[in-house]
C-alpha cells in the first residue's frame, strides 16, 4: 500500500491518462512527501517529474531514498517554476493542505503550458450543510481580502473551499474555473477510499498509530480532516486552453 495515497499507483496512473501525459513530458508533484510516486513516474511511464514539499523532514527522506530526484521545498503557494515550464501537475491528497487556493491555481495557470492540465485526489464533504458551507465561504473571503500586515507570510490562512478539512466540490470547481481552466473529468472515489482506511487500520490499528510510526520526527500528518460518514474521495482533472 502506497501509506499516504489512496488508491495508489494504479489511481495516479489514471490521473495521468486523463491528463494526456505522455513519454518525456514535464510534471510537477506538489506535496511529493517521499517521492515515491516521482520514482514510478520517471521509470515506469518515461515522465520528467519535479517534486517540491514544505516539509524538509520529508525531502531528506525522498532524497536519501532516491538520490536523482528532483525534489524542491515549497509551502504549496508560491511556485518558483519559469512561466510555461510544465505539462502536467499532480496533487495526491495535499491540495486540501494549502489553503490559500486561489493563489496557487494562479500560480498553476503561469507554470503549466497552453494545453497542459492539472489532477488533483482529495476529500471532499458528500453532503455539505449548505448553511455552514456558504458561512465559512463567506467568511474565509472576508479574511483573506483583509489588505495584508507584517508576519502574514507565516499565517494560516483559512480557505473558502474547505470544510472540516475538506472540499465543497461546487465552489473548488468554481475557483479552478474562474482561474481560466477548463474541467475535464470528475471521478468519485470514495470506495478507494475506505478501502484505504480498512487497510490502515488492519495493519496499525489507527491513522494516529500510522502517522506515528511512518513520519519523520517533527512532521506533521498529511490529512487533519475528520474523516466519517461524510467523507468521500475524488479525482478532477483540468486543463489549460490552447491559444
Amino acid at each position: 500500500m502506497n501509506i499516504f495515497h489512496p488508491g495508489g499507483w494504479e489511481l495516479t496512473q489514471q490521473a495521468i491518462k486523463l491528463c494526456g501525459l505522455k513519454q518525456g513530458d514535464r510534471v510537477l508533484d506538489i506535496g511529493c512527501g517521499e517521492g515515491v510516486t516521482m520514482s514510478r513516474l520517471r521509470d515506469e511511464l518515461g515522465l520528467k517529474p519535479v517534486g517540491c514539499d514544505k516539509d524538509e523532514n520529508i525531502l531528506k527522506r525522498a532524497k536519501e531514498r532516491d538520490p536523482e530526484l528532483k525534489l524542491r521545498k515549497t509551502d504549496g503557494v508560491m511556485l518558483d517554476f519559469p512561466s510555461l515550464y510544465f505539462d502536467g501537475a499532480i496533487m495526491e491528497c495535499s491540495f486540501s493542505l494549502m489553503t490559500r487556493h486561489d493563489e496557487l491555481l494562479h500560480e498553476l495557470w503561469c507554470i503549466l503550458k497552453n494545453g497542459g492540465s492539472f489532477a488533483i485526489s482529495d476529500l471532499y464533504v458528500i453532503n455539505p450543510d449548505a448553511d455552514k458551507a456558504a458561512e465559512a465561504y463567506y467568511e474565509a473571503k472576508r479574511i483573506l481580502n483583509t489588505p495584508r500586515v507584517e508576519g502574514d507570510e507565516e499565517r494560516e490562512f483559512p480557505s473558502p473551499y474547505l470544510l472540516d478539512g475538506m472540499f465543497v466540490i461546487d465552489n473548488l470547481m468554481k475557483a479552478i474555473m474562474n482561474t481560466g481552466f477548463e474541467i475535464t473529468a470528475f471521478k468519485d472515489k470514495t470506495r478507494e477510499l475506505n478501502n484505504y482506511i480498512a487497510q490502515i487500520l488492519f495493519d496499525y490499528g489507527s491513522v494516529e498509530n500510522m502517522w506515528e510510526q511512518t513520519l519523520p520526527k517533527g512532521s506533521e500528518p498529511y490529512c487533519k480532516a475528520k474523516i466519517g460518514k461524510n467523507t468521500g474521495y475524488f479525482l478532477l482533472t483540468a486543463r489549460k486552453p490552447m491559444k
